[in-house]
């Protein structure tokens, strides 16, 4: 008897676990999403916490956009995007190195990399820099003399 109540107690605990992750699976899926409308010339997007691939794959789909990665593309995209095709295109890989290539025929995308803000290179600052004085200004007959070699 207490074996079967055992088996019936892990049932209902696998079942409970099971439950509770679809649930988790299916308000994810509800809350992600991405609505692509519009023309080449003036395309809408809505991204909802989706990967960047999910939104580039809509894009290729409803227009002629074309895209290869070298790099994984699951930064989480949310936001309103409007304009034409390419600066929308360019606006959603804002954070990656890219290539974009425009033609008559679409647009072709090459997604590099992420961008590692941490490799910034500093500059170095103006009041470190050395003061150096303007070159002095030259008369036409002396610059003729220099370019002669008979400067003095």
């Amino acid at each position: 008897m207490l074996t079967r109540w055992a088996t019936l107690l892990r049932r209902l605990l696998a079942l409970a676990l099971t439950s509770g992750v679809l649930l988790a699976g299916e308000s994810r899926a509800a809350h992600s999403q991405v609505q692509v409308n519009g023309q080449p010339e003036a395309v809408h997007i809505e991204a909802r916490d989706v990967p960047l691939q999910q939104v580039l794959d809509a894009l290729q789909a409803k227009f002629n956009l074309r895209y290869r990665a070298n790099d994984t593309l699951e930064t989480r995209k949310t936001g309103t995007f409007s304009g034409p095709l390419q600066r929308v295109a360019a606006r959603i890989l804002d954070g990656y190195d890219f290539v974009m290539k425009i033609t008559p025929q679409g647009i072709d995308l090459l997604v590099l990399r992420q961008r590692d803000d941490r490799s910034v290179v500093a500059e170095t600052p103006a009041s470190a820099m050395p003061i150096r004085s303007p070159a002095p200004v030259m008369t036409a007959a002396q610059a003729n003399r220099y370019e002669r070699g008979q400067s003095r």
